[in-house]
């Protein structure tokens, strides 16, 4: 299990939408030491599994209310439930891990601006240049190097 789990999420069918997952999808394909990804339409319960006993997770999203690319660290929500409905959270996935395992040291939010949910499979200006700053973003996150040949 590497140390650092990277999670890109939304509708990849929905433009703008589908930045989480494409900026995973890249992550993957730079090979980055001690860097896993996934890339999931959305966060389910069962990741809180893949999330349990690592020292960091970064959970990559498009957003509407974000007007450039920002960096959060994400708390739990210490509410008592924990139950994820269909729009599961970072904060209400994390509150799920103690039921499996231990809490990442540290857990961070990378937001994508987004202004085009329409379907189709083109970002709009604004998002494609903010997923290549997105890569870079994470990469520098996790300390990661890309392996040598």
């Amino acid at each position: 299990m590497a140390d650092v789990l990277v999670i890109g999420y939304g509708n990849d069918l929905r433009r703008d939408d589908g930045a989480g997952r494409w900026v995973a999808d890249r992550l993957e394909e730079l090979d980055l030491d001690g860097v896993e990804t996934r890339s999931v339409p959305q966060l389910t319960p069962e990741l809180a599994l893949e999330v349990a006993d690592r020292p960091m997770v970064v959970f990559v999203d498009a957003s509407l209310d974000a007007d450039h690319l920002s960096v959060d660290i994400v708390e739990r929500t210490s509410e008592t439930s924990t139950v994820m409905t269909h729009h599961g959270s970072p904060a209400a996935l994390l509150d799920l891990v103690a039921n499996v395992g231990s809490q990442p040291d540290v857990a961070h939010v990378v937001s994508i601006p987004a202004s085009d949910l329409e379907m189709g499979f083109d970002f709009s200006v604004r998002t494609a240049q903010a997923v290549e700053e997105a890569v870079q973003r994470v990469i520098e996150l996790t300390g990661a190097s890309t392996p040598t040949s």
